[in-house]
């Protein structure tokens, strides 16, 4: 009989402890790798729980799943009916194939290995043969093409195989050997990939944050891009209705975020943070990853004072680190949660934002847990330092968190700029390093560029030195200073040769870069420049990068490709063939100042202005 071993590429051990001699007329179907798979398109059963370690789906279950359909498939493209194995199959003595063959003729499914979870329920059909009742594991398994067909035709949302399976095993003749004809590798001998992947993410993250004055949120968005996380803020461009935050207030960020969370699927997760004494230390992977560890659907940081109503303090939960109240400055939820959070109290704009948190808290109505010992979020403390392997640690808790807020009065924010420091001492460079890009549209990349506090410290320069003028030949003039007047070329040619030119030339292989023509900052404001008309660039390929976001209208519009930069970050550099296909301009500016970086490269050796 054929035989369809699964093996993943990268598991070459398993290929040498997988006993082939004693098999014939086998070949290998690539396993799909959860640790390469996007997942796209796929339909899984996100709320479905292991029944016996009560955790949701992993990503390698998904891959498992997936693989053995690669097997089912390719059994119906044989039109035969096959042995499918995993590669951490050991074969036994009592492997007969002639045996099989007699088989597969009278059943439509043989279990040649499995675990019985229900054995009193099995049923014995002769001294070799039983009829299984839960079936654990498809370590090895004969089926046939009509079998494979029912088991592809009725995938709705994709469950773990081992599950699956059975699940099915009444709508065809399924038999099990009593005595296996292999085993599973002991996991002494080779490790298993399933439980060392984390939980299928069927959901998108969002990193949101409240801060109406732009330049305080120089730290929190600096941290995060060094950090890899692009934050969504939903108080730039608002009219501001709450306190001055001197004292108790904020009503208006919880307001705020209620109705943003209110366009969300209710499976997606916001990770909300204040935005002017909040600085990120981890990646949102990690920080994922370690709020799905908590098993609830809310987690608030916590603190050392039950602020701003102590009276309060008692009801709150007897904590074992010092961290004992709720802090509303940083918290992540399920959007489903926090929507019922939203619903059932009403905050104004000038109330106090964590004194409404508490009060849901403490009504026990809703599934809140509160990180005690800063896993994630790390409030307040004078005792932490930076660890020698780049984290922040907390000596009391013995953690290192991935988020810390230094709220308090002055003599927090001291401590707050310090720790800041420690992680991002302020550079004199103007651009960061990026090796990765992403695709918002055919031809149309995305990259890191610049964090916010490069981005101002440009803006800076260019009003100080205050030049704003257009080049007399230019046949859509703009308010411009080229960065040559400000002294930054070679720190820009060189970043764009060491950065950006690998990544367009692997975009758009076997197109050549021939260095840099041009590059200036724009300004527009209601009283000199409103708008840009509809153009090409004399470019072979142009970046784009936004500066600053506080202003209205004065959208980068691309109408060819449907494609705006309203809410692309500040700092992020859009590139695209600047000659012919992508006609931009710039809509009319309606409130504030914008600034932007336009960068042009030269179209043949030799070209320049």
């Amino acid at each position: 009989m054929k035989k369809l071993v699964i093996s993943l590429d990268r598991r070459q051990d398993r290929k040498k402890l997988f006993n082939l001699n004693q098999l014939e007329d086998f070949k290998y179907i690539r396993a799909i790798d959860y640790k390469t798979e996007n997942f796209r398109n796929i339909e899984v059963d996100v709320n479905w729980k292991d029944p016996f370690k009560d955790r949701p789906i992993l990503k390698s279950e998904v891959a498992c799943f997936l693989s053995h359909k690669k097997a089912w498939l390719e059994c119906i493209r044989l039109n035969e009916p096959v042995i499918i194995l995993e590669d951490d199959a050991v074969i036994n003595n009592n492997w007969d194939e002639d045996y099989f063959k007699e088989l597969i003729d009278t059943y439509d499914f043989v279990y040649l290995q499995r675990n019985e979870n229900e054995p009193d329920k099995v049923i014995s059909i002769d001294d070799k043969l039983e009829k299984p009742f839960y079936p654990y594991n498809l370590t090895s398994y004969i089926i046939t093409p009509r079998t494979a067909s029912t088991l592809i035709y009725n995938i709705n949302k994709i469950i773990p195989a081992d599950e699956y399976v059975p699940s099915m095993i009444n709508k065809f003749n399924t038999v099990a050997l009593k005595e296996d004809a292999c085993n599973q590798l002991s996991r002494d001998e080779s490790y298993s990939d399933i439980e060392a992947s984390e939980p299928f993410k069927n959901f998108t993250v969002h990193p949101i944050t409240v801060g109406s004055d732009r330049k305080k949120c120089i730290k929190i968005n600096t941290s995060a891009k060094y950090c890899g996380i692009d934050i969504k803020n939903i108080g730039i461009n608002v009219d501001w209705k709450g306190t001055d935050m001197s004292g108790p207030g904020g009503g208006m960020k919880a307001n705020l975020l209620k109705e943003y969370v209110n366009t969300l699927p209710d499976n997606d997760i916001v990770l909300f943070t204040d935005a002017y004494d909040v600085f990120y230390i981890d990646n949102l992977e990690t920080i994922t990853e370690r709020y799905l560890d908590f098993g609830c659907k809310v987690l608030f940081s916590a603190e050392l004072y039950c602020y701003p109503d102590n009276s309060l303090a008692e009801q709150f939960p007897i904590s074992e680190t010092p961290y004992r109240y709720l802090n509303s400055g940083t918290f992540i939820g399920e959007v489903g949660e926090l929507k019922k959070m939203f619903a059932s109290a009403d905050v104004a704009d000038d109330g106090d934002d964590q004194l409404y948190y508490q009060k849901l808290f403490l009504s026990n109505q809703f599934d809140i847990k509160l990180d005690y010992e800063g896993y994630i979020f790390q409030t307040h403390e004078e005792k932490l330092h930076k660890s020698i392997t780049g984290q922040l640690y907390n000596p009391q808790t013995n953690c290192c968190s991935c988020i810390y807020h230094g709220n308090g009065g002055d003599n927090t924010k001291e401590n707050f700029n310090k720790l800041y420091d420690l992680f991002y001492k302020p550079s004199t460079r103007y651009f960061i390093p990026t090796d990765k890009f992403d695709i918002i549209e055919k031809d149309m990349l995305l990259v890191d560029f610049m964090t916010q506090e490069q981005c101002e410290r440009l803006i800076e320069l260019a009003d100080a030195d205050g030049s704003w003028d257009s080049l007399s030949y230019d046949k859509f003039p703009a308010q411009e200073i080229r960065m040559k007047k400000l002294g930054l070329w070679e720190e820009l040619e060189k970043h764009w040769q060491n950065n950006i030119v690998p990544l367009v030339e692997k975009y758009w292989k076997p197109m050549e870069m021939y260095g840099l023509r041009d590059a200036f900052i724009m300004k527009y404001t209601p009283e000199t420049q409103r708008e840009l008309a509809l153009h090409t660039d004399a470019s072979l390929v142009t970046g784009s990068i936004k500066l600053n976001d506080d202003y209205e209208g004065a959208e980068l519009v691309y109408p060819r490709q449907n494609i705006s930069n309203k809410d692309v970050p500040v700092g992020k550099a859009i590139l695209f063939p600047g000659t012919v296909t992508h006609g931009h301009e710039c809509l009319k500016l309606k409130k504030g100042t914008k600034y932007s970086l336009t960068i042009w490269s030269n179209r043949y050796p030799g070209d320049s202005i």
